[in-house]
């Protein structure tokens, strides 16, 4: 261990030990352990109880994996979220740490207020409705035919990438915020890139599913042609039932999970 750095509360080595320590309250084997949200939500829970504080090197992969009773495949995804999102700041040889606080406060409070379980997924998708109907709303408006030429672009990488559904989500990610870029307004596009850093994380389950995929091209298809027609009542409805459905989609897929 380098010095100066201080090491994430350890964990025991007996079960017994468990009770003794901070965090053995919340490394405990997964109900649901098929869910890398899981994870998340458990890590963000020894960081938000200060249990894990800034700085700190959190245990390896493996032992993250045996405390928490799951594959190191579903840790490496929960951890590469938190990264995404600027949790967590993997250092190559060095280990992986709790990152310090920055002053996005906006979109650190946003992030850790919805970030955790699918109870929380209904405020997810009521705060896409209110920022994003009305970013899309905004695009129809304006007099940029490049921001519907760019949309429609978007939808057919997106036809084509079926087949790779980090680069599909990927590029879902991006048309939501070229709509967010047009609405000509810093803060809701500060704000749509905070969804869209939750959307990578919670939704990208979704689109192992083909079905998921058609769906959500259709939905985009009908966004985009509503702001190439400039037809602003079409581009918010046309985005508000996208963000309904897309949440559907989701809640379905983790309930069967429970």
């Amino acid at each position: 261990m380098r010095t100066g750095v201080r090491q994430a509360e350890p964990l025991p080595e007996t079960t017994e030990a468990v009770e003794t320590v901070a965090s053995g309250q919340y490394l405990r084997p997964l109900t649901r352990a098929t869910l890398p949200q899981e994870v998340v939500g458990a890590i963000a829970n020894l960081i938000m109880n200060r249990v894990w504080k800034p700085g700190d090197r959190i245990p390896s992969e493996k032992e993250l994996a045996d405390r928490f009773g799951v594959g190191r495949s579903t840790i490496r995804e929960a951890i590469k979220s938190l990264v995404i999102l600027g949790v967590i700041d993997a250092r190559p040889g060095d280990g992986s740490f709790i990152r310090e606080a920055t002053s996005d406060l906006i979109s650190g409070a946003f992030q850790w207020g919805l970030l955790l379980t699918e109870h929380n997924l209904g405020d997810l998708v009521d705060m896409r409705v209110l920022i994003e109907v009305e970013c899309a709303g905004r695009a129809a408006t304006a007099e940029d035919p490049g921001v519907a030429a760019t949309l429609l672009q978007l939808c057919e990488r997106m036809s084509e990438e079926r087949s790779r559904p980090q680069l599909f989500m990927s590029l879902d990610n991006l048309f939501h915020v070229t709509i967010a870029a047009a609405a000509r307004n810093g803060l809701y596009l500060n704000l749509s890139k905070t969804i869209q850093s939750l959307v990578g994380v919670w939704y990208s389950q979704t689109f192992q599913l083909e079905r998921t995929k058609a769906a959500t091209l259709d939905e985009h298809f009908a966004i985009a042609t509503a702001i190439q027609a400039h037809d602003e009542k079409a581009a918010r409805e046309a985005m508000r039932q996208h963000i309904r459905r897309a949440g559907e989609r989701l809640y379905r897929i983790l309930d069967r999970s429970k």
